[in-house]
């Protein structure tokens, strides 16, 4: 068993897949790979004699390093909730500690805030996908938003008029095109089932269907 002062870095490599990245070897032996940022904090050099403690440590800064720049190559493809970063990390087989730690760096720095995720998320599905009230909730909720965010949002950015018109649109569409050629206990019964899927109240489905079908 090495001694305490014979751990000692005999080299240490530029890796040829990533040139941020480098090979530690201690007495002549492979022992990790690690990160240019972990390399300049702990001021690693060819000759550095390293305690077991150092070894400790710098295992420790190489897995919450490379936890922190997973969870923002996440985040470069889409916005996501916290939750979403976590569940994402535990797939990933990161320890509890440093999913922890992880978390605390995106707060602090702000790259992950669930208000604005919902806030985005909602306005995004709203534009595209024209949902409604219902469906919104039971999406954020999955992505593991708190039920007060979720309230608080929806609430802002969709009132009833908005709602209405979406399911309007959304239902005017369907008569113009999949439903055109049913009968109107067909159209009603279709429509409905259809804006019910699409997440809207009941009390904005009624509305849309007593103009769009019982009136024509």
């Amino acid at each position: 068993m090495l001694k305490e002062n014979e751990n000692i870095i005999t080299k240490i490599e530029q890796q040829s897949k990533n040139k941020k990245r480098y090979s530690i070897y201690i007495n002549g032996e492979y022992y990790i790979g690690i990160s240019e940022d972990v390399l300049v904090r702990h001021s690693l050099g060819k000759g550095m004699k390293v305690t077991s403690h150092d070894l400790q440590n710098i295992v420790y800064d190489e897995e919450q390093s490379s936890a922190n720049n997973y969870s923002l190559r996440l985040l470069s493809f889409r916005n996501r909730s916290e939750r979403e970063i976590i569940n994402k990390m535990k797939e990933k087989e990161y320890n509890e500690e440093t999913i922890k730690n992880t978390i605390s760096f995106l707060k602090q720095y702000k790259y992950i805030d669930d208000e604005n995720f919902a806030s985005d998320y909602v306005k995004s599905k709203m534009r595209t996908q024209k949902l409604g009230k219902i469906r919104l909730k039971q999406e954020l909720l999955k992505k593991g938003v708190s039920k007060d965010i979720i309230s608080t949002t929806i609430d802002e950015l969709s009132d009833s008029d908005q709602q209405c018109q979406a399911a309007l649109e959304l239902a005017t569409k369907k008569l113009q095109t999949t439903y055109k050629n049913d009968d109107t206990k067909s159209q009603y019964r279709k429509l409905g089932a259809f804006l019910q899927r699409k997440g809207f109240e009941y009390e904005i489905i009624s509305k849309v269907l007593s103009e769009l079908v019982v009136s024509s």
